[in-house]
């Protein structure tokens, strides 16, 4: 993927959404925690991730979207295995 591509960086965007207390995975498989987004106003502007064996590490925003996360949080998932039917959880 070309990241100077806007619209597919848009895209990735939103599929990357950084959701506090939610675990991610990288491209490796290791588990990360989004611990904490700071906001400036509206945007969140910067990320403080966690990992499994606890060394914390702080990003921008553009630093989270080059990570290339996938969302792993269990609760999700199970969400979505179930088709969502009553669910009240909101993704972003």
């Amino acid at each position: 993927m070309n990241l100077l591509d806007k619209k597919r960086q848009r895209n990735t965007m939103l599929l990357q959404h950084p959701m506090p207390g939610y675990w991610y995975t990288n491209i490796a498989g290791q588990l990360q925690q989004v611990r904490v987004v700071l906001h400036e106003g509206r945007r969140p502007s910067r990320i403080m991730l966690e990992t499994i064996n606890g060394r914390r590490q702080t990003v921008d925003l553009d630093g989270w979207y080059r990570l290339d996360l996938i969302l792993h949080s269990p609760g999700v998932e199970r969400g979505r295995r179930r088709g969502s039917g009553g669910s009240t959880e909101k993704l972003f």
